[in-house]
C-alpha cells in the first residue's frame, strides 16, 4: 500500500542554520496532554511551515509524524493512507488502519479515524503529528473526523494544524477548555527586530535601522514582502531609501511587483528557468533537464542539480523535499506568481514535455496530471487506461473523478475503459444514480464488445441490487454470467451474488436457491480474494438462513463473516451491512433490544455512506419494530418516516403492499404474534408472500359447531366483516386479492348456511364464534 505514495510528502522540511531564532513564538508551542490541538493560521508567506520546523528541531524526545498536504489529499481514502504512512515509524504502533484501507471499497473517514486511534493507543511515547496546508484539504468527512480524532486521540498525541484558513471543525470547545494552542497572522509577523535580523543575518542585506523600519512598516511584518523585497535589494546599488518608498499596497499588489523586481535582479538565462521550471508541481534535475530540452546551464559551469542547489541556499523560494536534495518545489505563493507571467503555449509545452518524462520514469500518476493539464488528452488516454482500475483499488477516487472530469465530454464516451472505470469512481463515491450515462457510452463506443458489455452488466446488477431493482439485477447477471469466462472467478462470483439476492427476495424466488448461490459465491469469492463480494454474501446468506428459520446456522454464518473480514482488518468495511443487518435480527430476536439498535446504526452509518438503499430501508423496518417492542410510540414513528423516505428510491413493486403491513402492525396495541413475525421476515428482505406462506398463527384450533368448520382464514374475514369492512377493505388489509375475499365470502356462507353477511354475523354470534 505504502510504495503508492510519495515519500516527499513525508518528510521534514529542512531548517535553515541562519534562519532568525523566534523564541518568543517558540515557547508557545508546547506538545503536552492538555494542549490537544496546535492550529497556527495564517495567509501564505507568514512562515508557519518554518516556525513548525523550527520547533520540531527542538524536541529530540518527542517522535514527529509529518504529511504535507494538497488538494487531492481531500480523497478522504488517500488521506488516510498518507495518514497511516506518516505513523507507520512509531514504536509499538498497530496496524489496523493500514489493513482496513487494503479493502477496494470505499471506507467512512470517521471509520477510518476510529482505526488511527486504535493504532496509535498502543504508542508510549509522546509524538506530534503535524498535517501542513491543511487548507488545501476540501472534504466536510475529514473535518469531521479531524474532530472526531481530538475526541478520542490518546493523551501521548498533539495534533498540529498549519493552514491559511481556520479548519472546517469547530475549535471553540478546544478552546473553552484551554486545550488549544492558536498562532495567527498578528503573532506570525515580524517585529522589527525580527526584520532586522532577518534582512542582515539571512539576506545579507547592510541596511540602516531607519531603512529597516520602513521595510517592515510597509510589509507590516509580512515575512514573504520581507525576503522579496531583499532578494530585489540585493544587487541593487543606490539608492534604497528610493526603493523602499517605491512599493505599498496589498499583499498580493506588493507580491506581483516584486517579482518582476527580483527577476529583473537576475540573468535571462535564470528568468527562463524560474518560469519554466515553476509550471512543474515538484521538481529534480533530470526532469528538468528534459523540460528545459537540455540547454547548457543559465548559470556558467554549473550542472542543473547545482543550480538548483544554489536556487535554495539563495533564498529563491525554492524547498527540498527530501535529505538527499534530489526533489524540490517552489513556495505555493511564489510558484503561483510566476505561474501568471508564463503563457499559456509555454505552459502546455513544459507539461507535455513533463508528462513524457514522468512517464518514461515510472511517476504514471504525474505524467497524467501534465498529460490533462496540458489538454493533451491522447496521449493520457492510453496511459488512464492502464491505470485507471488499479488507482481505483488504492482508493485515489478523488484523484481519478478530478482526471475524469477534466476530459471533454465528447472525448471521454469515446473510451470505453474510461467511461467504466469512471462508472466504479461514482459508484465508489455513492454516486449510483449518475452511473448509467456512462455505461451507455461505454457500450456504444465498444460497439457491443462482449467484455465491456459483462462489465456493465455487473455494474447494473450492483447498483440494482442497491435499490431492489429486482427484475434489473436478474437479467443483468444472468447476462454478465454468459458473457464471462469460467477461469474470471472475481466477476463470476459477484453476478452470482445479484442472482442469490434475487431468489431471496423475489416473491417467486427460492429461498433454497438463494442459499446454493450465496454459498457458492462466498467460496469462490475468498478464493480469489474478492473480498467485497465475500462480505456481501456472507450478509446475505445470513440472512437467507434466518427466513428459513436456521438461527443457529445464520449466527454462524454471520459471526464467521464478521470474525473474517476482522482478520482481513476489514472489519469496519461499508460491504458488512447485510452482516450487521443479520445481526441486528439475531438481538432482536434474543429480546437484545440496545444490542439491536447498535446493529441497525452500524448499518445505517454504512447506507447512508455508500447510498445503499436497500439496507437503509430493510433496517429502518426492524428499527420500527424494535422501538414497538420497547412501547416506543415516538420512535416507531420516526422510524416509519425514514423507511417512507428511503422506499421513494426503491423499485421493489411488492414495496407499498409490505409498507402498509408494517405500518399496520406496529400501530396495533396487541399485534398477533405472527403478524410479528411476518414483519421481521420482511424486515430481513423476504417478501410479503414468502413471510404469510411459512408463518403459521400461534392461536390454539377453535371448537366449532359446524359439520364443515371455518378454516383460519375464514374466521379472520369473518371478524372483519363483523366489524363492518367491506370487501374490497378485506383484501387490502390481509394483503390478498379481491375474487379471493368473494372465493372465501361465499365458502363462509355455504358453512353458516346462510345467503347475506347480516345473516353470517348473526349465525356466528348464535355459534360463540365471533
Amino acid at each position: 500500500m505504502f510504495d503508492t505514495l510519495l515519500p516527499t510528502k513525508l518528510y521534514l522540511p529542512s531548517t535553515r542554520g541562519d534562519w532568525v531564532a523566534r523564541p518568543r513564538l517558540l515557547d508557545r508551542l508546547v506538545a503536552s496532554p492538555r494542549n490537544k490541538l496546535i492550529l497556527i493560521s495564517a495567509p501564505a508567506g507568514y512562515g508557519k511551515t518554518t516556525l513548525v520546523t523550527a520547533w520540531l528541531r527542538q524536541l529530540p524526545e518527542t517522535a514527529v509524524c509529518w504529511l504535507a498536504l494538497d488538494a487531492d489529499d481531500s480523497d478522504p481514502q488517500q488521506f488516510f493512507r498518507y495518514l497511516a504512512a506518516a505513523i507507520r515509524p512509531l514504536p509499538d504502533v498497530q496496524t489496523q488502519l493500514p489493513q482496513l484501507l487494503q479493502s477496494n471499497q470505499a471506507i467512512p473517514a470517521k471509520t477510518l479515524v476510529k482505526a488511527l486511534v486504535h493504532d496509535v493507543t498502543a504508542v508510549a511515547t509522546p509524538f506530534v503529528l503535524i498535517l501542513d496546508d491543511y487548507h488545501a484539504i476540501d472534504s466536510a468527512e475529514i473535518d469531521g473526523a479531524l474532530a472526531t480524532l481530538l475526541d478520542l486521540m490518546p493523551p501521548q498525541m498533539t495534533l498540529v494544524l498549519t493552514s491559511r484558513s481556520d479548519p472546517g471543525f469547530p475549535i471553540s470547545r478546544l478552546r473553552a477548555r484551554g486545550e488549544l494552542v492558536e498562532l495567527r497572522a498578528d503573532d506570525l509577523r515580524f517585529t522589527e527586530a525580527e526584520a532586522a535580523k532577518f534582512l542582515q543575518q539571512t539576506m545579507g542585506l547592510t541596511l540602516l535601522p531607519k531603512q529597516i523600519a520602513a521595510l517592515e512598516a510597509r510589509t507590516e511584518g509580512w515575512i514573504a514582502g520581507l525576503q522579496m523585497a531583499a532578494l530585489s535589494m540585493q544587487n541593487r546599488g543606490g539608492d534604497l531609501d528610493g526603493f523602499v518608498q517605491s512599493f505599498t499596497g496589498s499583499h498580493r499588489f506588493i507580491m506581483d511587483y516584486l517579482t518582476d523586481e527580483v527577476l529583473a535582479q537576475v540573468s535571462p538565462d535564470v528568468q527562463a528557468f524560474l518560469l519554466q521550471t515553476a509550471v512543474l508541481h515538484r521538481l529534480n534535475a533530470n526532469l528538468c533537464d528534459a523540460v528545459l530540452n537540455n540547454h547548457p546551464s543559465p548559470i556558467s559551469n554549473l550542472t542543473t542539480q547545482q543550480i538548483l542547489e544554489h536556487l535554495e541556499t539563495s533564498n529563491t523560494f525554492l524547498i527540498s523535499l527530501d535529505d538527499e536534495r534530489r526533489w524540490y518545489r517552489y513556495h505555493h505563493l511564489f510558484a503561483d506568481l510566476l505561474r501568471q507571467k508564463v503563457s499559456a503555449a509555454t505552459a502546455k509545452a513544459i507539461r507535455q514535455k513533463a508528462a513524457v518524462w514522468c512517464a518514461a520514469n515510472g511517476l504514471v500518476e504525474d505524467a497524467i496530471e501534465y498529460a490533462i493539464g496540458a489538454g493533451a488528452w491522447d496521449t493520457a488516454v492510453p496511459w488512464l487506461a492502464e491505470n485507471g482500475l488499479k488507482f481505483l483499488f488504492q482508493g485515489k477516487l478523488t484523484r481519478l473523478r478530478r482526471w475524469y472530469d477534466a476530459f471533454p465530454h465528447d472525448l471521454l464516451v469515446q473510451q470505453p475503459r474510461l467511461c467504466l472505470d469512471y462508472a466504479w469512481v461514482l459508484v465508489n463515491q455513492g454516486e449510483k444514480d449518475a452511473v448509467e450515462p456512462y455505461l451507455q457510452a461505454a457500450e456504444t463506443a465498444a460497439h457491443g464488445a462482449p467484455d465491456v458489455r459483462a462489465i456493465t452488466a455487473i455494474i447494473r446488477a450492483n447498483n440494482a441490487r442497491a435499490f431492489e431493482n429486482l427484475p434489473v439485477m436478474q437479467s443483468e447477471a444472468e447476462l454478465a454470467l454468459e458473457l464471462i469466462p469460467l477461469d474470471r472467478a472475481v466477476a463470476r462470483c459477484t453476478a452470482l451474488a445479484q442472482l442469490g439476492v434475487v431468489q431471496l427476495m423475489a416473491e417467486a424466488g427460492n429461498l433454497d436457491k438463494a442459499v446454493s448461490l450465496l454459498e457458492e459465491t462466498a467460496v469462490l469469492a475468498r478464493q480469489s480474494h474478492n473480498m467485497n463480494t465475500a462480505f456481501l454474501a456472507g450478509g446475505y446468506l445470513g440472512l437467507a438462513h434466518l427466513l428459513r428459520g436456521e438461527v443457529g446456522v445464520a449466527t454462524a454464518v454471520l459471526h464467521e463473516t464478521f470474525a473474517f473480514a476482522t482478520g482481513q482488518g476489514l472489519g469496519q468495511s461499508p460491504l458488512l451491512t447485510y452482516v450487521h443487518l443479520g445481526l441486528a435480527h439475531l438481538a432482536f430476536l434474543a429480546g437484545d433490544l440496545d444490542g439491536a439498535r447498535e446493529e441497525i446504526a452500524q448499518v445505517d452509518a454504512h447506507c447512508r455512506f455508500a447510498n445503499e438503499a436497500s439496507g437503509l430501508l430493510r433496517s429502518g423496518m426492524l428499527l420500527a419494530l424494535v422501538e414497538q417492542a420497547a412501547g416506543n410510540k415516538e420512535a416507531v414513528r420516526l422510524a416509519l418516516n425514514d423507511v417512507a423516505e428511503t422506499a421513494v428510491s426503491i423499485k421493489n413493486p411488492n414495496l407499498t403492499q409490505q409498507i402498509a403491513f408494517l405500518q399496520e402492525v406496529v400501530y396495533q396495541p396487541n399485534p398477533n404474534p405472527a403478524q410479528l413475525e411476518m414483519a421481521r421476515l420482511v424486515a430481513a428482505g423476504a417478501s410479503l408472500a414468502y413471510a404469510q406462506a411459512v408463518v403459521q398463527p400461534e392461536t390454539a384450533p377453535q371448537e366449532q359447531p359446524l359439520v364443515d368448520p371455518l378454516s383460519e382464514r375464514e374466521l379472520e374475514i369473518l371478524v372483519l366483516i363483523a366489524a363492518g369492512l367491506k370487501n374490497t377493505e378485506i383484501a387490502d388489509k390481509l394483503f390478498i386479492s379481491l375474487n379471493t375475499v368473494l372465493y372465501h365470502n361465499k365458502n363462509i356462507y355455504s358453512k353458516l348456511g346462510v345467503s347475506k353477511r347480516a345473516l353470517a354475523i348473526a349465525k356466528a354470534r348464535e355459534l360463540g364464534l365471533l
